[in-house]
């Protein structure tokens, strides 16, 4: 799977996308997706994921991702997966989905939006069952850039770290294995090289290799498992500083009105890796 990883990575498509680009809209369909219970056991154990509530809320995001890295390499998306930044993931879970049942999973790319900073383009992720939406998400990937021309500003609101209040948070201390990206990679399709070993991620300026975002995301949901809304819910996640492996981190869980409020941190609790927002829908 490396291999085929590098044609995404090391492609012609240039990191930003030039001016004047016109973009294509694109959508790829899988019929019939049949989830597999060995990927999802696997899914569960790297991301301490209990697998007694149902699917993990963020596991169709891997299911999704061999889907997301074919989007990557058609002519239409204008600039190469290497040097986009993970920015933002919302997920909504909609209906609960059947583990036995046949999806129909769909990815479609249709925006890029000029920021104060660079590029943004939308990832839009949707399973249906029975013909039913019962799973969508959108991840946002930015490519930084230089343009002068005329700022759109980002389609959904930044999320800023809650004050943690002085009761009622639940605190873990995450022990991230330096294997932990070639895990992950191994369930998602995802081999990126800033994920795998230092010294791969050391030929792209980073110092130790970085754990995936929606590893970070997931592991933190699965910490706040027990705390997380029953039914339909909203997850908006804005992606911070990144997690070197191997290393800890602080996982901070705590109530609001209608969900709760999480956050990834350094042990101390002073550098932010992740907010996370959940709420019933």
């Amino acid at each position: 799977m490396v291999p085929a990883y590098a044609k995404v990575v090391f492609g012609k498509k240039p990191y930003v996308a030039p001016a004047g680009t016109v973009i294509q809209p694109v959508e790829l369909i899988v019929e019939n997706v049949q989830l597999a219970s060995g990927h999802l056991q696997r899914y569960g154990e790297i991301c301490a994921a209990p697998l007694d509530r149902g699917l993990p809320p963020a596991y169709l995001h891997v299911v999704a991702m061999p889907l997301h890295m074919q989007l990557f390499t058609v002519e239409q998306f204008p600039v190469k997966v290497l040097g986009l930044i993970h920015l933002r993931n919302t997920i909504r879970v909609l209906e609960p989905v059947d583990a036995s049942a046949s999806l129909r999973l769909s990815v479609a790319f249709d925006t890029m939006r000029v920021t104060d900073f660079g590029q943004e383009y939308d990832f839009t992720t949707r399973y249906e069952q029975q013909g039913r939406l019962v799973w969508e998400e959108v991840s946002t990937m930015f490519a930084r850039g230089t343009s002068s021309t005329p700022k759109e500003g980002a389609k959904r609101p930044t999320i800023e770290r809650s004050t943690h209040p002085e009761t009622g948070v639940s605190m873990e201390t995450l022990d991230i294995r330096e294997n932990t990206g070639w895990r992950y990679a191994r369930i998602s399709g995802d081999f990126n090289p800033i994920h795998l070993t230092a010294r791969t991620a050391s030929m792209f300026g980073f110092k130790q290799a970085v754990a995936h975002g929606m590893w970070s995301l997931g592991r933190c949901l699965g910490s706040a498992a027990p705390q997380l809304p029953n039914g339909r819910m909203q997850i908006d996640t804005q992606f911070k500083l990144p997690v070197y492996l191997p290393s800890q981190a602080l996982a901070r869980t705590w109530p609001v009105e209608n969900g709760v409020d999480i956050s990834m941190s350094t042990p101390r609790g002073d550098r932010l890796h992740l907010a996370m927002q959940v709420r019933s829908i």
